[in-house]
């Protein structure tokens, strides 16, 4: 009796072989495994519930968790290991094993053993894999030469397979015979561009997450869930019932749903026939398909591993493991086996594009592979190409006065506008427009403010979200203060224990920890002059970093979101004291006037939350004031020593009710806690002092909920003009906005706003 097979290979050719089975009519004996589903019988298997268990008792990200489970798999708990991460990988497998989270087939090796095994399309096998598996090392010893086009740009290089497809179209080849590989993120946009000009189909099988739509974020955010019939409310529906045996009160459980959906994707599109897209490694090719290999790039082709690992290379000198030498050895001959397999193959390359540069692949030097530059031009396909040529044509004779032979040729055809660009934002669809907005709309300071100063610069940074958060050193150290300072009151605080748990969050560099030694001083002596100022304040309760909410909904759900960072506050019978402090690195400006505009809103905003969150019954106001946390090196001056015990005092506005100031500062006449202030009875507040009275606190937060509905009411109105604001005689939008060169803003955009020196805008009396 013939035995049967297991054939180990990657999902796609898996699902391949099955289709062509179904097709053919045929019940074979055979069992299709992708090499994942193969290690999961042949060691073990994991479930949600074993990741849930580790993030909730551990504290560990997902992502970790998945690592530390993948890495060990090959460990022997059998076994003493030298190395004290695999140690570590080894008592954390045995403790899943004792408490059931992994799941072991112990039949399966009896199973192995009546049926013969078959590796197709995997080259890329790991020494234990590689014995599990029994298969030999992967060996090529072939040589191959072909030419390869380079290309300026990205573009030119798409062109010019777009051309050559039209070629094999025109001579009868069928879509469904043609094929592209080793497809980077950089090649989708100009793919889609192109192939769209010419009228190629195309299937990119772009992967688009159902995290990012309007019903997952509704569902996350408590609405309630209506079963529909759509594709993205099933795959919600299958995605949630996956966790359903978690505890969902667990931070564990979210984070895991919210995981589960970024990695649920919408099915993409698909036309036939059409030109499609396959893996370069892990993908076979037909006797008669025509393929291209886009992208001929350094450390693409060949692969290139990087030691970035848990275990590293040193790590797993006691595991059967290669090392990444052998792996970017091995990959060169695995590139030559596939390169080898492909009949009808074009191998092209771009030097550039819009966004970055490359270099060719070291198999062209290596292998003396030939180069060529086509510069074929090709006018012939597509009237909307060529109108867009022309006006890179017209361009480059504007600019640099250089003339394409091209330029009279088209000219003669078509007549595009040129030079009658206008900046204006023309707008967007208020109906498509609300029906993509995340609900509830989330607004804060720092959104409403970047809105008042350009409406343009609001809908880059938080409509489009083109935005990209730069995770700099500054930012960094920033985020260690406001975390240090959270937490310093908290009983039991260690401040060494938690500054060595946050700087556990960044690899830093030798410089930075240069820096990082004045950094710890500096804050250190903050801590304590911190410590001070609390003995001599006598508000003796606070909260920190605390979130204040407002509900700002019309027909539309929005929230306005605050986060303040200290609050000061002392309860008397039904009353509460209060004074709010924002921490603040660089130059401070505390002039509230520019409210007016809607501008300079950060403290009157916590004011307004303050009132209206209802976090105190009956708040009565004593300050509100910032607090400098980060400061250059000082130059000599003789005023250094005055200067540097200043510099820490609180920055803002105080009660004008004496009464009540000296409840929160008893230093009030000469203040050592806030700056400036000075009160004598003879003469009342000093010159310099800043204080308010009952009256304009409550105008200035009454003024500041109207500038806020009139700013939450523009933004629902998808109102997003390019108007800069030029402050007296300044432009302040425009200064440090990354995104000058998308809206090409003219004078005759800028908004001119007067000077305000005062609180006269407010009403009632001042």
């Amino acid at each position: 009796m013939q035995k049967g097979k297991i054939v180990v290979c990657p999902y796609k050719v898996k699902m391949n072989l099955l289709r062509k089975e179904a097709k053919n009519k045929t019940l074979l004996d055979v069992k299709y495994m992708t090499k994942e589903e193969f290690l999961e019988n042949a060691f073990f298997s994991y479930t949600n519930d074993t990741l849930f268990y580790l993030m909730d008792t551990y504290g560990y990200p997902v992502d970790i968790c998945r690592e530390y489970l993948r890495n060990m798999i090959d460990i022997d708990i059998k076994k003493d290991y030298q190395n004290p991460k695999i140690n570590f990988l080894k008592d954390l497998k045995i403790e899943l094993l004792q408490k059931g989270y992994l799941e072991e087939n112990p039949s399966f090796q009896s199973i192995i053993q009546k049926k013969d095994l078959m590796v197709s399309h995997y080259y890329d096998l790991d020494a234990f894999e590689e014995d599990i598996l029994h298969q030999e090392p992967f060996h090529f010893e072939g040589q191959y030469v072909h030419d390869v086009y380079e290309f300026s740009m990205v573009e030119e290089e798409v062109n010019f397979v777009c051309l050559q497809i039209i070629g094999l179209l025109e001579k009868g080849i069928s879509c469904n015979q043609i094929f592209l590989t080793n497809v980077s993120s950089e090649y989708y946009y100009p793919l889609k561009k192109y192939f769209s000009y010419y009228k190629i189909p195309l299937s990119l099988d772009q992967k688009e997450s159902i995290y990012g739509t309007k019903v997952v974020q509704d569902y996350l955010n408590g609405k309630p869930f209506q079963n529909g019939e759509d594709e993205i409310s099933k795959k919600l529906n299958q995605v949630v019932s996956t966790y359903q045996s978690l505890d969902s009160s667990k931070e564990a459980y979210r984070e895991l749903l919210v995981d589960g959906l970024k990695h649920t994707y919408i099915s993409s599109s698909k036309y036939n026939p059409s030109v499609s897209i396959k893996d370069f490694y892990s993908e076979s090719f037909g006797e008669e398909d025509y393929v291209f290999l886009l992208g001929f790039h350094q450390d693409v082709i060949p692969k290139k591993r990087q030691d970035t690992n848990y275990l590293s290379d040193e790590d797993c000198k006691e595991l059967n493991r290669y090392s990444i030498s052998y792996w970017n050895e091995r990959y060169e001959q695995i590139t030559l086996f596939c390169l080898n397999q492909i009949n009808h193959l074009t191998i092209s390359y771009a030097l550039n594009s819009s966004f970055q540069s490359f270099y060719p692949s070291t198999f062209i030097e290596d292998y003396q592979f030939p180069v060529l530059h086509d510069s074929e031009k090709s006018y012939t396909h597509s009237h909307l190409y060529n109108k867009i040529q022309l006006g890179n044509m017209l361009d480059q004779y504007d600019l640099n006065g250089e003339k394409d032979e091209s330029i009279d040729l088209l000219q003669s055809v078509y007549q595009i506008p040129y030079r009658k660009y206008q900046n204006q934002f023309q707008g967007i669809s208020h109906d498509e427009y609300l029906t993509h907005l995340p609900y509830p709309l989330q607004l804060s300071y720092t959104s409403l403010n970047a809105y008042n100063e350009c409406g343009f610069q609001y809908y880059i940074k938080y409509v489009l979200k083109l935005e990209e958060y730069e995770d700099t050193f500054p930012a960094f150290i920033g985020s260690l203060y406001h975390y240090i300072l959270s937490l310093y009151q908290t009983e039991g605080f260690d401040f060494e224990r938690e500054y060595q748990k946050f700087l556990e969050e960044r690899e830093l560099s030798f410089k930075e920890k240069i820096l990082l030694v004045r950094i710890k001083e500096e804050l250190l002596l903050f801590l304590e002059i911190l410590k001070k100022q609390d003995e001599l304040c006598s508000y003796r309760d606070s909260c920190f970093e605390k979130r204040l909410e407002v509900d700002l909904s019309t027909d539309v759900s929005v929230k306005f979101v605050g986060y303040v960072d200290k609050i000061l506050y002392r309860k008397e019978m039904d009353d509460t004291y209060f004074s709010i402090i924002d921490y603040k690195t660089g130059k401070i400006d505390t002039n509230m006037e520019p409210l007016k505009y809607g501008l300079h809103m950060q403290l009157p905003i916590y004011l307004y939350l303050l009132h209206v969150s209802r976090l105190f019954t009956n708040p009565i106001f004593t300050g509100v004031y910032y607090q400098n946390i980060l400061f250059p090196y000082p130059t000599w001056s003789s005023h250094m020593e005055k200067d540097f015990q200043e510099r820490y005092l609180l920055n803002g506005y105080s009660t004008d009710q004496v009464d009540i100031l000296k409840g929160f500062d008893p230093s009030y006449h000469d203040s050592l806690l806030i700056k400036s202030l000075k009160f004598s009875e003879e003469k009342g507040f000093g010159p310099y002092s800043k204080v308010l009275s009952n009256d304009t606190l409550y105008q200035l937060v009454k003024y500041t909920e109207k500038k806020i509905y009139e700013s939450r009411d523009h933004i629902l109105q998808a109102d997003f003009s390019i108007n800069p604001k030029n402050y007296h005689t300044k432009n302040i939008s425009c200064e440090f906005c990354p995104f000058q060169d998308l809206c090409y803003h003219k004078e005759k955009d800028l908004t001119y706003l007067n000077k305000v020196d005062h609180f006269d805008f407010l009403g009632g009396e001042q």
